[in-house]
């Protein structure tokens, strides 16, 4: 690997400069931001159970989703924008709303700087400092591969967030052992298994997601509950005036999105989750507000973000996640991924797999189909068409499936007479496989690969 390839993220990012977003959150603890958290690791090392006696760790695979960045689009910002200038046209904006205006500017201005859909300074030390944590837990493998001159693979989606993420990453790799530079491939994009959703070989996937006739009257209920539109227009008076806020409950105010031609009309729910979506995009960007932290939190309480997470959980619970009962379509087309989490460790058992470690860099769209094919923690359970899905009756939580740099790791032991034993972290939390697979005791997280084999069919 050319050292110019990882230049860019060699540079240490200080741990001071998310301090005070850190406290910030703790502080608040009963604001929800879903799939838009940033990351925190869920557990540590010091945590861990020890391997068995005899056996030691050979090889470790890892499917991330990328680190927090910026809107992927003009698109929340650009309509937010629209929306109050229209009410500031009719005199009908608060105190309060006076001052939401100048922040989109600046958050646009900030994406802009940045591009649009591109990795923050937080995404990449996200990441940086999973690498770090990795390879320090890991010391023995790491270093045994330096030794034996062992390959690291790193493979992404295609989009330039999931390469910068996995070049963040290694960048942090190198950090805790700069040996392991010589040993890292270049960055080679495997779109059948980490952008799976958007392939033509998936069109039926892409077809239930436009226009399953079930999945959009599900979508409508979770947008159309009266509390839905209580905290839609409670959000927006703070900001609006009572009257701007009944024009967009009536249908009224139409607005044109950016390159589209023909004007949309954006109702109370529909402006309010624009407005929340930069309110869930701003801690991800906390280097790029400067030395005015962003102002989006002044506009949503505890209790609106707490609905509108559990709505957009909802979405994207049905349109990626385990969805509804009896059908898999969601999710089955992340099988060519779990099939090559298999073949990884089926390579190590023959002998046909030299490498260290394998490193995937993806997306929501590629965690949370994973987890709900292979039944991992949180993504067991489906419902019933006709159900709502709810907190109550179900426990897919967007902001332990996959928020910004998700992760879920498989390490690989050995012993003596050649068995392999396999142990899971999901968000560097030990967590079991499915149900169906037994460990090699009550109680603990390693799993023979055959019985793995045996209980996923592989």
């Amino acid at each position: 690997m050319k050292k110019s390839l990882f230049l860019l993220f060699t540079i240490v990012i200080p741990l001071s400069g998310c301090s005070t977003l850190d406290q910030k959150q703790m502080s608040s603890k009963h604001y929800a931001y879903g799939t838009k958290s940033v990351y925190q690791p869920q557990s540590s090392s010091d945590h861990y159970q020890a391997p068995p006696s005899g056996y030691h760790l050979v090889y470790t695979e890892l499917l991330a989703r990328h680190g927090s960045r910026a809107l992927s689009r003009p698109k929340y910002d650009y309509i937010s924008l629209k929306i109050w200038q229209a009410a500031k046209a009719q005199n009908a904006l608060t105190p309060l709303g006076k001052r939401l205006g100048p922040e989109i500017e600046r958050l646009m201005t900030a994406n802009q700087k940045m591009g649009y859909g591109n990795l923050s300074k937080r995404g990449k030390l996200e990441q940086k400092m999973i690498g770090e944590r990795l390879v320090k837990r890991d010391k023995s493998l790491f270093e045994n591969a330096v030794h034996n001159h062992q390959p690291i693979e790193m493979e992404y989606s295609g989009k330039k967030r999931a390469k910068d993420s996995g070049l963040a990453f290694i960048s942090g790799m190198e950090q805790e052992n700069p040996a392991i530079r010589s040993l890292v491939s270049k960055p080679i994009i495997n779109k059948a298994q980490l952008y799976f959703h958007k392939q033509k070989n998936n069109q039926y996937y892409q077809n239930y997601k436009k226009h399953d006739p079930a999945l959009q009257a599900a979508i409508n209920q979770l947008m159309n509950q009266p509390k839905t539109h209580e905290m839609a227009q409670q959000m927006l008076e703070r900001v609006y005036t009572p009257a701007f806020v009944a024009q967009l409950t009536a249908g009224k105010l139409s607005f044109l999105q950016k390159n589209k031609t023909k004007p949309t009309v954006y109702n109370d729910v529909d402006a309010a989750i624009q407005l929340f979506n930069l309110y869930l995009a701003a801690p991800g960007l906390s280097y790029e507000a400067g030395k005015q932290p962003w102002q989006f939190i002044d506009f949503v309480t505890p209790a609106e973000s707490q609905w509108f997470t559990y709505v957009l959980d909802g979405k994207d619970f049905y349109e990626k996640g385990p969805s509804f009962a009896g059908t898999n379509i969601t999710y089955r087309m992340a099988k060519v991924l779990e099939n090559d989490f298999f073949k990884e460790i089926k390579g190590i058992q023959n002998g046909s797999n030299t490498k260290a470690a394998k490193i995937r860099f993806a997306h929501a769209e590629t965690v949370i189909p994973f987890a709900a094919q292979m039944h991992l923690k949180g993504s067991t359970k489906s419902v019933a068409k006709g159900q709502l899905y709810r907190y109550e009756n179900n426990p897919w939580r967007g902001s332990w499936v996959s928020p910004y740099s998700a992760n879920i790791q498989w390490d690989v032991y050995k012993d003596k007479a050649g068995t392999l034993l396999v142990r899971m972290l999901y968000n560097e939390k030990e967590i079991p496989f499915k149900s169906q697979c037994q460990p090699i005791k009550k109680g603990s997280y390693f799993y023979k690969f055959t019985e793995l084999e045996h209980c996923y069919g592989e």
